[in-house]
């Protein structure tokens, strides 16, 4: 299965701000998964959903809604026999995983660190806040940020392209390819 993941939106009223090339790049996938700073509403959720079913968490300020669509703070989702955790802030909830241009972990097993965040095992953390896109592998655990498509993170020139991820998970292999959208 294909899985689009973005974070940090930052879209107001509904969600029409959201580049075309965003949907351009989740066409074909099953799953989007949206790590948060979505905007003033949902209405970027609702857009995201004329592509593929969304599984998102909330940023900082976001809004609430009923369901199952948007959680609180914390997610897993099974993917082909991967669980992913969602989250918006990798230091938010403790342990605290720091993120300075790369990830940063306290004492001791990352499994153990994202059990406690988690709720329970995890082999893939998506994660967004840094607007900065990111992938490393660490002690088995593949994280992944999106960066933003909208804001591109202080790295980035002014006029580049924002970015989203593409996670692949197809019998048991996993890849991830980070998409630098085109107008």
């Amino acid at each position: 299965m294909r899985v689009g993941i973005v974070s940090d939106t930052h879209i107001g009223s509904e969600g029409r701000e959201l580049p075309d090339a965003v949907l351009r790049a989740f066409q074909g996938v099953g799953l989007i998964l949206h790590c948060g700073d979505l905007g003033v509403s949902t209405g970027v959720l609702d857009l995201l959903e004329t592509v593929a079913p969304v599984k998102a968490v909330r940023g900082y300020m976001d809004t609430r809604e009923a369901g199952d669509r948007l959680a609180d703070v914390t997610r897993v989702v099974q993917v082909g026999g991967f669980r992913i955790g969602v989250v918006h802030d990798v230091e938010w909830p403790g342990p605290r995983v720091r993120f300075r241009h790369r990830l940063e972990f306290p004492p001791g097993e990352v499994g153990d660190i994202l059990t406690r965040k988690f709720g329970g095992p995890v082999e893939i953390v998506a994660f967004g806040d840094t607007h900065e896109e990111y992938v490393a592998l660490y002690q088995g655990v593949l994280f992944v940020n999106p960066g933003s498509p909208t804001f591109p993170g202080l790295r980035h020139r002014r006029d580049e392209p924002g970015t989203v991820a593409l996670l692949d998970i197809e019998e048991g292999v996993v890849s991830v390819e980070i998409v630098k959208l085109r107008p």
